[in-house]
């Protein structure tokens, strides 16, 4: 059931996403006049569709009307999951296995100047720009913004960077890099985003009221961009007020929390007595005792169990801990239409920008590849997860990947909108079009990058499962 769950979730957000995408093509290519054959959300065979032509129909188009269509579009839903295509009359694509014959017709893509064209193939990425802004502008607007009140420390995780500095439980952070910090979300966006791989400075007051700056070194704290996860953990900083531990996941089969009965959705509330008061303290208690026997609290629909269970040893019991809600002050900002779109906009701006350093990071080195990279298993493991979380939740995943999808097709490989756009603009320097051979030629190098990419991404995929 879990496996059919997490395709059918990877099917809606591909389906989404890709339909918008191409959607921009046509709308783009309609409004210059240039006649757009298919719109088809999926690949491969037609399953149904409807033209003005014959109507709705099931299966492939029949030769005739395929040739009837002329500037009627036939609106497809094809077999294969997996994308989609707007075939734009008279363009070389990765479909494109023959040559264009015939006088070049003011309704073809390829009779248009060198701007009109440029609109027509960044279209699909402003589109991806446009509905991940949507998306958090929506969010905003009906939900709002949940603040966590506090810049006090509840936890610092065992070997952190912030350990080893000295930073302590009730420790107070006052400003990040000079800027003051009043709440949570904006510590971490300081730390996380605004300062990301760099070095920075933590101001804080102790808990006997002594101010002092402390240096973090980007070095010893890894790459945000490999794994964001991780770069927290080795920063090491918690709020006070988290909540307790619950179980993500039905634990690893074999493993002790399975030979003991811990079961998804169980929330552990101590270790030897001692009350576990994050996911991060549970990690490191757990690890703190691997081959000794500890003896583990939980509750499971409001009733208290409790076992005796020896970690492994490599510190694991075989579970997914993820934190209960924020339980300490909370402070709920609403946001008119105006405020929304706004705060939606500098959301879409802030990671546009973190895109676009990882983007650098990742072309020159900075950041692994096989870590960085995830392909269609991640996807619709992701996909799965995120709406578990509820709507909200999945609605930001959909926005995270649909500025994903429009970095990817911004990227200067043919058959990707970055390619067909470095053609166009060679052609517009050249004045002059490249040969429909050369085209058909750098087509094809495409889909083999293109394909090989894919291969690597799933086998990365595969090999972190």
């Amino acid at each position: 059931m879990e496996i059919l769950q997490t395709i059918f979730y990877f099917i809606v957000v591909i389906f989404a996403l890709v339909s918008v995408h191409e959607f921009g093509h046509f709308i783009a290519a309609r409004m210059f006049g240039i006649w757009v054959p298919v719109y088809s959300i999926g690949m491969g065979k037609r399953l149904f569709g409807f033209n003005k032509i014959n109507g709705f129909t099931f299966g492939n188009l029949p030769d005739e009307i395929e040739d009837q269509l002329g500037k009627n579009t036939d609106y497809r839903l094809s077999l294969l999951p997996i994308g989609g295509y707007a075939k734009i009359h008279g363009m070389i694509d990765e479909t494109q296995t023959e040559e264009l014959t015939g006088p070049m017709q003011p309704y073809e893509y390829r009779s248009k100047s060198w701007w009109k064209k440029s609109i027509v193939i960044t279209a699909g990425v402003i589109m991806n720009f446009i509905l991940a802004g949507a998306i958090y502008i929506g969010i905003k607007y009906s939900e709002g913004k949940e603040v966590w009140e506090t810049t006090t420390i509840g936890y610092v995780k065992q070997n952190s960077v912030s350990e080893k500095l000295g930073v302590q439980k009730g420790d107070k952070i006052a400003a990040v890099n000079g800027v003051k910090v009043s709440d949570w979300q904006t510590l971490e966006n300081e730390i996380y985003i605004e300062n990301i791989n760099r070095d920075f400075t933590l101001t804080l007051e102790d808990v006997s009221g002594q101010q002092k700056t402390l240096n973090f070194a980007s070095a010893q704290m890894g790459n945000f961009a490999n794994n964001p996860q991780e770069f927290r953990r080795n920063v090491g900083l918690f709020p006070e007020g988290m909540g307790g531990v619950r179980i993500d996941a039905e634990p690893v089969a074999t493993m002790p929390a399975d030979k003991i009965g811990l079961k998804k959705g169980d929330v552990i509330t101590r270790v030897n007595d001692v009350v576990v008061s994050n996911h991060e303290a549970l990690i490191d208690m757990i690890g703190a005792n691997a081959g000794k026997e500890i003896t583990l609290y939980w509750t499971r629909n409001g009733q208290e169990m409790t076992s005796a269970v020896t970690p492994g040893e490599d510190g694991k019991i075989g579970i997914m801990p993820v934190p209960e809600p924020f339980k300490g002050k909370v402070r709920h900002d609403n946001y008119s239409f105006f405020e929304a779109v706004s705060v939606g906009i500098d959301e879409l701006f802030t990671n546009t920008r973190l895109y676009v350093k990882s983007l650098f990071m990742l072309f020159t080195g900075q950041v692994d590849v096989s870590k960085s990279l995830g392909g269609p298993v991640k996807i619709a493991q992701y996909a799965s997860k995120s709406a578990e979380g509820g709507a909200s939740a999945f609605l930001q995943f959909m926005a995270i990947l649909s500025l994903s999808l429009a970095f990817l097709n911004l990227l200067p490989i043919p058959a990707l909108d970055g390619g067909h756009l470095i053609i166009i603009l060679v052609e517009a320097v050249m004045r002059r079009e490249l040969s429909q051979k050369v085209k058909i030629g750098i087509q094809r190098v495409g889909v083999t990058v293109l394909l090989a990419l894919m291969v690597f991404m799933l086998f990365n995929d595969i090999r972190g499962l």
